[in-house]
């Protein structure tokens, strides 16, 4: 199956410093043998540079990209004018980087791997 992860779920499964949820875990888990495709949007590489340049995460933007092309069936979204056009929809998800990652996710229909509530 596919999904989305997100950046929080990406960071704690390539950093393994605190637990994911254990649905996520097993498909991320079974994604790294070649079970599933994950997806990931470009806005979250851009989250892990920041938050690794703020202090506020264990993993770098080359270890994060480095782990998502060492597996075949990771694969990096990139941000088209269709993914800001989507976003603009109104729903109610505050921040504009989820708001992308929502809208990612919601043009292919991905379910998003996700600690985050709000999402």
């Amino acid at each position: 199956m596919d999904y989305l992860a997100d950046t929080v779920a990406m960071v704690l499964h390539i950093s393994q410093t605190r637990p994911l949820g254990k649905k996520a875990r097993q498909i991320l888990t079974d994604a790294d043998l070649g079970e599933h495709r994950i997806f990931i949007s470009c806005i979250t590489l851009m989250e892990v540079l920041y938050l690794s340049e703020k202090g506020r995460i264990s993993i770098d933007l080359n270890r994060t990209i480095q782990f998502i092309r060492s597996v075949n069936n990771y694969q990096e979204v990139p941000i088209t004018g269709r993914i800001i056009s989507t976003a603009q929809t109104g729903d109610d998800v505050p921040e504009l980087h989820d708001q992308m990652i929502v809208a990612t996710a919601k043009y292919p229909r991905l379910p998003i791997l996700t600690n985050d509530q709000v999402l």
